[in-house]
């Protein structure tokens, strides 16, 4: 095309009039909850909950949010239909967590290099990744692919941006993924039995060191991260997790936004309370979920030498981000295995 339209304000001007269209027919589910509001997420299939295991006190996740000094929804489900969610952000940019729907969709419908698989998940790289897209179609093919995807793993609302003008700002990163919903995927995928899906969550539990920031610094862990600069300026960190204990599993989503300091010390206040508190979390379980030896493998993050991580921004944001340094967000190279079958 000849016009020059900034591409990522088309992205978002896309996904509010597809929220504005939905909204009435989801109003309840679609809002932002206040913070001591709970909202329903619906279990993964087969899913049951574990009696034993005490819910988590909606007034220490509040106190999180109050003291974060920040931007801050965190999402945990519930052991049974419910999940629980406090704080909000004015903007859920999925950024890299997408990465996760598009390399199980890619392997899905083809037959992508694995190496491209493994470095859009274990390092978050965006040409992997681009790499992957590329295989599923042109205009909005990839993304009704990958929203099928997400839909099948029980996210049956999150509308993909299509990406019909290729460049450096990938749209699929621009799509608005509320972090409710999220949860509801990641509940999902925790125990998907399809090959693509074990695969990905192996090379989410094996997270490449320089991508340990937050809850990927918890061991054993399956996490996808992402991060950016919104549009006004604000920075963004957001993870969806899995952590096993207890024969079971928790299920995790945060959001974070503001100053970049801020946030980063905010994601490693969410890496150390959840380290503290995870034997007390909400636990679920599901018939043959085997967490951990059905991940896809085990064994300690590649070492690959740690990347900079302005090479996973999209690139109308490297320059932005040209101050991102590292933080006490990032942890240190860690050795570890999953956790038994249970």
């Amino acid at each position: 095309m000849d016009l020059k339209i900034d591409r990522r304000t088309v992205s978002r001007t896309i996904g509010r009039i597809t929220a504005a269209v939905l909204l009435p027919a989801l109003l309840t589910a679609c809002a932002h909850p206040a913070a001591t509001s709970p909202t329903s997420s619906p279990p993964p299939s087969g899913a049951r909950p574990a009696p034993s295991s005490p819910p988590i006190l909606r007034s220490q996740l509040a106190a999180l949010v109050a003291d974060s000094g920040v931007d801050l929804q965190i999402v945990v489900a519930g052991t049974g239909s419910t999940a629980t969610s406090v704080g909000k952000v004015d903007q859920d940019t999925a950024w890299s967590t997408i990465k996760v729907p598009i390399a199980i969709a890619a392997m899905t419908t083809g037959s992508p290099d694995p190496d491209d698989v493994e470095q859009a998940i274990s390092v978050s790289d965006n040409d992997a990744t681009m790499h992957l897209w590329s295989l599923l179609g042109e205009g909005t093919g990839a993304a009704d692919t990958v929203q099928k995807v997400i839909s099948r793993l029980g996210d049956s609302r999150t509308v993909v941006l299509p990406d019909d003008d290729a460049g450096p700002d990938q749209p699929f990163g621009m799509t608005r993924w509320r972090a409710t919903d999220q949860l509801r995927f990641t509940e999902g995928l925790a125990c998907a039995t399809d090959a693509a899906s074990v695969r990905v969550r192996g090379h989410m539990a094996r997270i490449d060191p320089s991508e340990q920031f937050g809850l990927a610094g918890i061991h054993p862990s399956m996490v996808k991260g992402g991060w950016g600069i919104e549009d006004d300026g604000d920075y963004t960190i957001r993870q969806m997790a899995v952590l096993p204990h207890g024969g079971g599993y928790s299920a995790v989503v945060f959001i974070a936004q503001g100053p970049q300091g801020d946030v980063d010390r905010t994601v490693a206040t969410l890496r150390t309370w959840f380290t503290a508190h995870r034997d007390p979390l909400p636990l679920r379980r599901a018939p043959g979920c085997r967490v951990g030896a059905n991940w896809g493998g085990g064994g300690a993050p590649s070492g690959a030498p740690p990347l900079d991580r302005r090479s996973q921004l999209p690139l109308d944001n490297r320059r932005a981000a040209s101050t991102i340094r590292s933080s006490g967000a990032v942890s240190p190279i860690l050795t570890w295995s999953l956790c038994p079958s249970t």
